[in-house]
């Protein structure tokens, strides 16, 4: 197994851009129409450093940030990094009952979110010390004493700290089918060494490339990808939070993005999109690469894509929030369609039968991996690290296949878990929250592959007469999700009812 190569982190790096470019641009904010340079994005995390000490945050605390894609998040993630705490990155979208038990797992001695999650989750948030961020279009709140708004408190830069060694830079929380959320902490010469190991596949970016952001930073792959990545090699976000409203060929094309990731869902729809759209192809990077990631996309989709803007086509990459990105399509070297590539520097990979035996060239077995990037277990979860990670291998539970040059095809995954619209959903979990109604006594989650290949999450609930969809759909929309909820309930009379007729 290759060991760690890298001597200095992203953040190191990021500082050094800040003080040999300042004037390089960092973050172009479509949505805001406002730009950042390295210099002025090393002051707002300065500022927000600031912050923390006039909170009394301490070194290797818990700060956990419950923020939307924007330069506030990138800002706090790096202060908390430079502070020496803990970033604990949670899912802005997540609901109450979703957001009360990771905070309950995480334990963060600070909450940083803004004034519209405070307000949306005050339940939650009544009993956990917040930082406020205030937005433009909100109005100031009535906050608790444990809470401070951001603006009440002294504007002072306070420099960042580079870290020393590797530690912790990232708690994020997955799942794995056994129906409760698992912590994962990733360390930070690790996250460096993987976005190190991605960029040997891709064409050499750097000063100037163009980094279109649209993945949530809350998820491992967007934190990797698309901000640890680019401010390590000095690149420009781009960042949006609406693509789905906007041309992407004139987006691509305006501000000569040489990188994109999109996730599955969004390439079929801009597939209908470019379909439709009239007038010549527009001019793109010449070296232009677009990645899928999040979940996997069929070979006829990622075609498509490429034809429609008139570039290659799509590259597809392989990780898992225990993993980080640990298998890509090369950009500058042979593409196997279908492929999701073949393992960056750094990580080993084994494909497995039942017995845990190696299979042969073309068969299926369960992907396992290992290397400097994958977590060596969940935090605090002993039982549950013991089925999954055994001598020193990571089993993924994804089926997957490897061709004769090694690149490793995706088949099915064999947990109870899958992606509906790149986010991971616990089948456990929903029919764990589908017994809460009085009338259920059976629920089975299921996933049924639609007619062009997309995840649909079925149900099924068997109980007493008053159980119905609508009451099924109420309840599980008060606590789960929009990306959990079921698009089809069905609704089983129990059997003994069914005699008693």
């Amino acid at each position: 197994m290759k060991s760690l190569t890298c001597k200095e982190g992203f953040l190191h790096r990021f500082v050094g851009f800040s003080d040999l470019h300042p004037d390089a641009i960092a973050i172009r904010n479509l949505d805001a129409e406002e730009t950042f340079t390295y210099r002025d994005l090393l002051n707002k995390a300065e500022a927000c450093n600031g912050l923390l000490h006039a909170l009394g945050v301490s070194s290797a605390e818990k700060v956990a940030l419950v923020l939307p894609n924007g330069v506030d998040f990138i800002a706090y993630y790096l202060a908390i990094i430079g502070h020496g705490a803990i970033p604990v990155i949670l899912n802005h979208k997540l609901t109450t009952y979703e957001l009360s038990n990771v905070l309950g797992l995480a334990g963060p001695a600070l909450t940083v979110t803004t004034d519209s999650l405070f307000e949306q989750h005050r339940e939650v948030f009544q009993s956990v010390r917040c930082l406020v961020v205030r937005t433009a279009d909100e109005q100031p709140l009535s906050l608790p004493e444990h809470a401070t708004a951001a603006s009440d408190l002294p504007h002072q830069l306070w420099p960042l700290s580079l870290p020393e060694g590797n530690p912790v830079v990232s708690v994020q929380f997955t799942y794995r089918g056994v129906g409760m959320p698992l912590a994962v902490s990733h360390r930070y010469l690790d996250l460096t060494q993987s976005s190190d190991g991605l960029h040997e596949q891709f064409h050499p970016q750097g000063l100037g490339s163009v980094h279109l952001v649209t993945l949530p930073l809350y998820a491992i792959f967007g934190l990797s990808v698309m901000m640890v990545f680019p401010l390590s090699i000095g690149a420009t976000l781009l960042m949006t939070n609406s693509l789905l409203n906007r041309d992407l060929a004139q987006v691509l094309s305006e501000h000569k993005v040489s990188f994109a990731c999109l996730v599955p869902d969004v390439i079929r729809y801009f597939n209908t999109r470019l379909a439709k759209r009239k007038g010549p192809r527009l001019p793109l990077h010449p070296q232009l690469m677009i990645y899928s990631g999040g979940s996997h996309l069929p070979a006829d989709e990622a075609q498509k894509l490429g034809d429609l803007l008139g570039c290659g086509p799509v590259l597809q990459g392989y990780g898992l929030t225990e993993s980080m990105p640990v298998i890509v399509q090369s950009s500058v070297g042979e593409v196997h369609r279908g492929a999701m590539g073949q393992p960056i520097s750094g990580v080993e990979l084994r494909i497995v039968d039942g017995q845990g035996r190696d299979v042969a060239v073309g068969r299926i077995g369960e992907l396992l991996v290992r290397g400097p990037m994958v977590i060596p277990g969940y935090d605090d979860a002993p039982q549950i690290n013991a089925r999954f990670f055994r001598d020193g291998w990571f089993h993924t539970g994804d089926l997957v296949w490897q061709d004769d040059d090694g690149h490793v095809f995706f088949c099915c995954q064999r947990l109870r878990i899958s992606k509906i619209k790149a986010q991971m959903i616990d089948l456990e979990e929903i029919e764990s929250i589908a017994l809460k109604h009085p009338g259920a006594v059976r629920a089975k989650a299921y996933i049924v592959p639609d007619h062009k290949a997309i995840n649909v999450l079925h149900l099924s609930v068997e109980g007493s007469a008053d159980l119905s969809q609508n009451s099924v759909s109420t309840l599980l929309a008060r606590y789960l999700s929009a990306f959990k909820l079921p698009r089809n309930i069905e609704i089983v009379p129990l059997k003994e009812e069914i005699h008693a007729r």
